[in-house]
């Protein structure tokens, strides 16, 4: 144990162990709201997520700033702090930019962007933040071993390092690190352009007007849909292919164990999307819930139904 203490660079799995505190504080923090705001969440939807991040924003921001010592209660308790490079704490502002970095793409994922046309804009920035940020993130936690230094300690010059332990020098970020980093930021901001054409797709286009039907029934709030396929191997060894289409149906109501409203829906489904009757499956998977980025509750139910049933039923 002194020896761990006598380095100054905190190592791996302390770091990760003060954030598991500080996730099970700001968790309790998400139940406590839930249960009084539970409707409330369900109506703001995906961008409930932005209330989780303002909490999770002032608890690190302030916690990990000169104001406390640069110590979260996690960090307090594996004896942690957050410094620059002449080992002291850092302001406000500077540790709610730090935070910021470290968790804009995993509260954007998931974001429910309602408008299509909207969305063809933001999808560019939505892939830098995601894929180039989630990588950057992770991929620098595990494996720059010489400093210990995310993306956002690299982008503010800060270190997480044992409280008691006197600064020492450090070796210097491997470059390797930072070129493939780049890369991939460079990789995710191109990646929508290759991908552009499958919006163009007849079958995409499909997808889109039934998405736009669904959308339009009570109590739907938004609906995710795709055509897929699905290989299972059975017993003697023979592949079984399963054609469907799945609807993803988010909800304004607790309603996910309602079947005849689940039917409805899927006659939606059979008579917008002409492919689905060549489909051996329609898949409606009601769902209720929200997701506020710190804490999350989910009910959901999935319905199967086969298209040529549902197109000829009659509507009540």
């Amino acid at each position: 144990m002194d020896e761990v203490q006598d380095k100054w660079i905190c190592g791996f799995w302390t770091r990760i162990g003060a954030l598991l505190v500080d996730s099970l504080i700001l968790g309790s923090i998400g139940v406590a709201l839930g249960f009084f705001f539970e409707s409330t969440f369900v109506q703001i939807g995906g961008w409930g997520k932005l209330i989780g991040f303002s909490i999770a924003m002032i608890y690190f921001g302030m916690m990990n700033s000169a104001m406390f010592n640069g110590q979260t209660f996690g960090k307090k308790a594996f004896k942690i702090k957050v410094v620059d490079a002449s080992n002291q704490t850092i302001n406000v502002p500077k540790s709610m930019l730090r935070y910021s970095i470290l968790a804009v793409p995993f509260f954007v994922n998931g974001a429910q962007i309602y408008n299509y046309d909207l969305l063809t804009y933001l999808i560019y920035p939505f892939s830098i933040l995601l894929f180039g940020g989630f990588f950057a993130i992770i991929y620098l936690y595990v494996f720059n071993r010489a400093t210990r230094q995310s993306l956002h300690d690299l982008v503010v010059g800060t270190y997480v390092v044992n409280a008691s332990a006197s600064p020492k020098d450090t070796d210097k970020v491997w470059k390797l690190h930072l070129i493939l980093v780049s890369g991939v930021f460079i990789m995710a901001g191109f990646a929508p352009a290759f991908v552009s054409n499958v919006d163009q797709s007849e079958q995409f286009k499909s997808l889109l007007s039934t998405q736009e039907a669904l959308n339009s029934i009570l109590p739907v709030k938004y609906v995710g849909i795709t055509d897929s396929t699905k290989k299972t191997m059975s017993t003697n060894a023979k592949t079984r292919i399963t054609t469907y289409v799945k609807a993803s149906v988010y909800l304004n109501e607790n309603v996910v164990d309602d079947r005849a409203f689940a039917e409805k829906l899927a006659q939606v489904v059979a008579n917008t999307y002409p492919d689905s009757t060549d489909r051996n499956l329609i898949q409606v998977t009601l769902i209720y819930g929200y997701d506020i980025g710190i804490w999350s509750l989910w009910y959901s139910h999935g319905h199967l139904f086969n298209p040529i049933e549902v197109l000829f039923l009659e509507d009540d």
